[in-house]
């Protein structure tokens, strides 16, 4: 045993890169909503890429060191509290290696901006995988439950290089605040399904982030509701991550980590890569424009 879990926040999860080749028996990748911010948590804690890190919904997550390691919470801006056993703190942020000792608690105060940090210690968390994955899908319910207070979490020995080690130890920030944030997108394959008003639109209007988001997808709404060229129906068609789907209502709904693997609504979009991960990060309320890219 590496750390007790104290207190887990509204949801926190195991997560790796993700299980491949199976979507074709109806199994999705799943792994890290946000890869960027799971991937700079691994490297800068020495680890193999696949090592599996801790996906930490908001904050309010907090454990207890049973043994002197390192770690690293990124993805979100958040104060991070380090309680030594004698009630001294030290106090530091996400994104910066902090080092610990048994019986410290560390805890991961709600976030003043973004949606999801990740935990990542030195050597990474050892966890039973499942088709070759350690992470948790939450639609498939497939990987290891959610973590729950109580919980105890051993340390593995997935390190990428045994004597690196980083000489920095404060990682520059990576998702900075905008007042509507612009994901980048590849149109179609389906945009013909749509009036040429309404492609206008979906780039000319600004969406907001609905309460009904998760790892599933993000629902978006806006002023105007995108309309339909063809009234037909769509044969079921398979899904990647942030393929954008708009249902007859006409708000877009974004594919997110966890997302089924056909879709039987015609896609508008699809997300590049590096906006697939920032979109992680976004909270109900958020603004939302989308660009070609």
């Amino acid at each position: 045993m590496s750390f007790k879990v104290i207190s887990t926040g509204p949801q926190a999860l195991f997560q790796d890169r993700g299980r491949f080749s199976f979507a074709s028996s109806g199994v999705g990748t799943s792994g890290s909503f946000d890869r960027l911010s799971a991937a700079r948590a691994n490297h800068a804690v020495g680890n193999d890429p696949n090592a599996a890190v801790i996906e930490i919904l908001l904050g309010n997550f907090e454990v207890e060191a049973t043994d002197a390691t390192s770690i690293v919470f990124t993805g979100t801006e958040a104060f991070v509290t380090v309680t030594t056993p004698d009630g001294r703190s030290k106090n530091a942020t996400t994104n910066t290696i902090i080092d610990v000792e048994p019986g410290d608690r560390i805890r991961l105060e709600p976030a003043t901006y973004g949606m999801r940090a990740y935990l990542g210690v030195r050597g990474g968390f050892a966890v039973e995988k499942v088709l070759g994955s350690a992470s948790t899908d939450l639609i498939s319910h497939l990987g290891p439950a959610p973590i729950a207070e109580g919980d105890e979490l051993t340390i593995a020995r997935d390190i990428s290089e045994e004597h690196w080690w980083p000489k920095l130890r404060q990682l520059p920030t990576l998702w900075r605040r905008f007042p509507a944030e612009t994901l980048t997108v590849i149109p179609g394959p389906r945009a013909n399904w749509f009036t040429q008003e309404s492609l206008n639109k979906f780039f000319g209007q600004v969406f907001t982030v609905s309460n009904e988001s998760n790892r599933i997808g993000l629902r978006l709404t806006s002023d105007t509701p995108l309309v339909r060229e063809k009234d037909g129906e769509l044969k079921s068609e398979g899904m990647v991550r942030g393929s954008i789907q708009v249902p007859p209502g006409g708000h877009p709904v974004v594919f997110g980590a966890d997302h089924p693997v056909t879709g039987g609504y015609p896609v508008i979009a699809v997300l590049t890569a590096r906006s697939c991960d920032r979109s992680a990060q976004l909270i109900p309320g958020d603004k939302v424009r989308f660009r070609k890219a």
